[in-house]
């Protein structure tokens, strides 16, 4: 009977290990993102973006849009990270699914702004951020 209680217990503080985890990691996502979504408005205010460079070089002309996108990585590793958790929890699984799709949506959008600059793309990364910390702050209220 001893062995079973302990099971039982050693169960549960695994169980709760996780849920302590996976709230830190939706935490990490949602935090990321207040500071990518801070960056991404002082690109958006003091960077001129040229028209007829590669991608790269764009990207890394400018020490703010190069701290842009270096979080933007940082946030992508953390929502996938954020989903793993939450399927090995088996909790918060749709939320965080969620998270990284509009994580994805807003690297993509990103990624055509660099080239084409249009509004449109602007928009929808600011939506798409938007969505994403939405989803985690839900995520993390739900894990209480």
């Amino acid at each position: 009977m001893t062995t079973t209680t302990q099971q039982h217990d050693a169960q549960a503080a695994t169980a709760s290990r996780r849920l302590a985890a996976l709230r830190g990691t939706c935490m990490g996502a949602a935090v990321w993102l207040i500071i990518q979504f801070a960056l991404g408005t002082a690109v958006s205010l003091y960077v001129t973006l040229p028209k007829d460079k590669s991608f790269f070089s764009t990207v890394f002309g400018s020490p703010i849009l190069a701290a842009h996108v270096i979080v933007a990585l940082l946030v992508l590793g953390t929502a996938i990270g954020a989903l793993a958790r939450a399927i090995r929890a088996r909790r918060v699984i749709v939320l965080t699914a969620v998270g990284l799709a509009a994580v994805l949506a807003a690297a993509i959008a990103g990624a055509t702004f660099t080239g084409s600059q249009s509004a449109g793309a602007s928009l929808t990364m600011a939506l798409a951020t938007a969505v994403a910390m939405l989803s985690y702050l839900v995520a993390i209220f739900h894990l209480r």
